[in-house]
């Protein structure tokens, strides 16, 4: 066999053998709350629906806000991959959307907050609009809400390793690996807004939820393999050019 495609070969084998399937799991918020003036929506609707609505709305305006208990997810990743085995690849989140007689088109801010506070989110003291609620909050990303029919589902990348970043999303992934909750707020960003979503008690469809796909972390011994291969296929290249030479 020619050199170059035995060389070609091993790089291929060496980078095959060291890298591992990639998993993915999700979680559905396991709280989740509209943040309307009088504070936040009681009674069964208030976790059933989860609503975004700017502020020509009047009482109704809101923003919503989503928490996730990642306790199970990351317990996963660490039995396939070993406790602190794993790097965070990517962070998507998941809306289904659960249409009224007011939803509206308009644009959507997505906020990730540390605050992680034990409370149940309809017994904090929120209250819109979301300006002080969550001194800490960080922008991730932006988009444009687009009624479509109630079950549509919608998702945002909140996190890729593999790409560029905004500040909110590196304090997000830094936050899932720092402990088992995460908070995001979805605010208005627009006056006549009205984004309704099914909350995580919704009879019909799953609410807010996190997907989470995590790579495994190489051995420094895995390193020093992929190194050593990429010296040799250098080396076979440089033999077989100053053969033809």
């Amino acid at each position: 066999m020619h050199p170059l495609p035995l060389a070609a070969l091993l790089a291929a084998s060496l980078f095959t053998n060291a890298a591992q399937a990639a998993q993915t799991a999700s979680a559905e918020a396991v709280d989740n709350a509209t943040i309307q003036p009088a504070g936040p929506r009681t009674g069964n609707n208030g976790l059933a629906f989860f609503n975004i609505e700017g502020v020509s709305k009047g009482g109704f305006a809101s923003y919503g806000v989503a928490r996730f208990d990642l306790s199970a997810l990351k317990g996963g990743f660490d039995a396939t991959y070993g406790a602190g085995g794993w790097a965070l690849d990517s962070v998507v989140l998941r809306l289904t959307q659960a249409n009224a007689s007011f939803t509206s088109d308009g644009d959507v801010d997505i906020y990730f907050t540390g605050m992680d506070g034990s409370d149940p989110l309809q017994s904090g003291a929120l209250q819109y609009p979301f300006a002080g609620d969550f001194a800490d909050a960080v922008k991730i990303l932006g988009y444009t809400f687009t009624e479509v029919s109630s079950g549509s589902l919608e998702q945002y990348a909140l996190y890729d390793a593999g790409g560029a970043n905004s500040a909110g999303g590196l304090a997000l992934a830094d936050d899932i690996l720092a402990d088992h909750r995460v908070t995001l707020a979805l605010v208005d960003a627009s006056a006549d807004v009205a984004a309704t979503y099914a909350g995580h008690t919704h009879f019909n469809y799953a609410g807010p939820t996190l997907v989470v796909t995590a790579a495994p972390v190489p051995e420094p011994e895995t390193y020093a393999l992929m190194l050593a291969g990429l010296g040799l296929v250098g080396w076979l290249v440089g033999w077989a050019t100053r053969r033809r030479g």
